[in-house]
């Protein structure tokens, strides 16, 4: 291990890249659909009439300014651990982000997906959140495009975290004894 602590050192290491840049593109197509969707997009939303809440608060103001931050960075990180500029970032700060990121969009994904499931089943008529179908996308009975809509979404929460852990694994793999430290 060199002792510089920095995320990124000598040499290629395509396992730890490849992972890197997966996250990178979801990242890309999560931030590109959010922003669509930010624009008054409707495709991945199915057809129910309130499934993006408007910001009325400070509070929802400043939430969408962390929110904001963060989709920077889960863009940024993992590209950046794929590129020489990148070796100026902290290992520790690297992992810390990449761990964060992985959890949260990995529970949200998976929270949202036993969400539906409890609803639709009907072991839960609120589902996990104790909302209706109502309260959440303003229709008592959503359409199979809505749900699965929602699910489709919530799977591509998940494949986030999935591939944001995957990454840290890998960036952490180099960084033991004996290793470069290095997500190249």
């Amino acid at each position: 291990m060199t002792g510089s602590g920095t995320a990124a050192g000598a040499g290629p290491a395509p396992e730890p890249r490849r992972a890197a840049l997966a996250a990178f593109g979801w990242a890309v197509v999560f931030t590109a659909m959010h922003v669509y969707w930010f624009a008054g997009g409707r495709f991945g939303l199915g057809d129910a009439p309130d499934v993006v809440p408007e910001a009325t608060s400070t509070g929802d103001r400043i939430q969408g300014a962390v929110i904001v931050g963060m989709f920077a960075v889960g863009i940024v990180l993992p590209l950046a651990l794929t590129r020489p500029w990148g070796r100026r970032i902290p290992r520790w700060a690297a992992l810390f982000c990449l761990w964060t990121g992985a959890a949260l969009v990995a529970v949200r994904g998976g929270a949202g997906l036993l969400d539906t499931a409890l609803r639709s089943t009907g072991l839960a008529s609120h589902g996990l959140t104790g909302l209706t179908y109502e309260q959440i996308t303003g229709d008592a009975h959503p359409s199979a495009y809505t749900i699965w809509s929602g699910v489709c979404v919530d799977a591509y929460f998940v494949l986030g975290g999935v591939l944001y852990g995957l990454t840290a694994l890998r960036l952490g793999r180099r960084a033991r004894p004996g290793r470069p430290v290095t997500a190249d």
